[in-house]
């Protein structure tokens, strides 16, 4: 998955926005274009948001997690940290990612204060479960979009009243194990909105047997000129069951205020908020 799901924990809040004003244009758009158009819409120069990250199991019961998010886009780098306040069982736990705006791979550190060292996340470890949930690290902090195929397979899609194209995303046969090992997923079919070139709506193939994932982003609003789905939603399902599912909600966003770029170190991580 693109730049679409991902901005959160920092990354996934930019990337699920899109600048107002957006509209489809007269002349049909490939599926790339489409798809670099989501990828490359503007999502404000920072970015600071409260987010709960709400774990729910099979049984339906809740793990609510705070959390305080910033992000500042630099013209060479991304960078953004999640800074995790409670409950106390994860609490001082940080998570920082720097997407490079050139072909190198992304940077990303996981601050843990029970073990009081701030660890490198290896590219094999990027599919793996963002703090437990249904979320991976690939997802919060996006891919290249090279690394893909993409092909409609609907222009007339509607999604909560708005219409939609449905892409299929494919990793392109010279990608096929990069993306293999750092994303966990074979396919993914994107909803994408026309009026905004919002993601709403995923489903996404994984390489385990017989899961698939179910992705949603909703209750959309105007921030600052910005859209912003206030909303995220990841389900995972086994043979059409459902295992379990996470939720992010949002609150106090605020975008393009002053971010003192000395947040987004190492050693903040360590220091934690103030």
């Amino acid at each position: 998955m693109i730049k679409s799901l991902t901005t959160l924990a920092a990354a996934l809040l930019m990337s699920a926005t899109v600048s107002h004003g957006a509209t489809e244009p007269d002349a049909p758009l490939s599926a790339r274009e489409i798809m670099q158009k989501v990828d490359t819409r503007y999502t404000g120069d920072s970015s600071r948001a409260d987010a709960q990250l709400v774990l729910i199991d099979r049984k339906g019961r809740e793990r609510i997690r705070d959390i305080r998010l910033y992000t500042l886009d630099k013209p060479e780098v991304e960078k953004s940290i999640s800074f995790f306040l409670s409950p106390t069982d994860v609490a001082g736990t940080t998570y920082m990612n720097y997407d490079y705006q050139d072909a190198r791979d992304d940077d990303s550190w996981l601050y843990l204060p029970a073990l009081k060292q701030v660890r490198r996340v290896a590219a094999g470890d990027k599919s793996g479960a963002f703090m437990g949930s249904d979320f991976t690290y690939s997802d919060i902090n996006g891919v290249n979009i090279d690394w893909y195929d993409y092909k409609i397979l609907s222009a007339n899609e509607t999604v909560d009243d708005a219409e939609a194209w449905l892409i299929e995303s494919t990793p392109k046969p010279e990608f096929a194990d990069k993306v293999a090992s750092e994303t966990g997923y074979e396919k993914s079919h994107l909803w994408i909105r026309k009026d905004n070139f919002v993601q709403v709506q995923g489903k996404i193939w994984m390489n385990r047997a017989g899961r698939i994932k179910f992705f949603r982003a909703d209750q959309l609003q105007l921030i600052s000129d910005i859209w912003t789905p206030m909303r995220l939603q990841m389900i995972t399902t086994r043979n059409e069951e459902r295992e379990h599912a996470s939720v992010f909600r949002f609150s106090n966003t605020v975008y393009n205020e002053s971010t003192d770029e000395s947040l987004f170190t190492t050693q903040q991580m360590q220091r934690g908020l103030d």
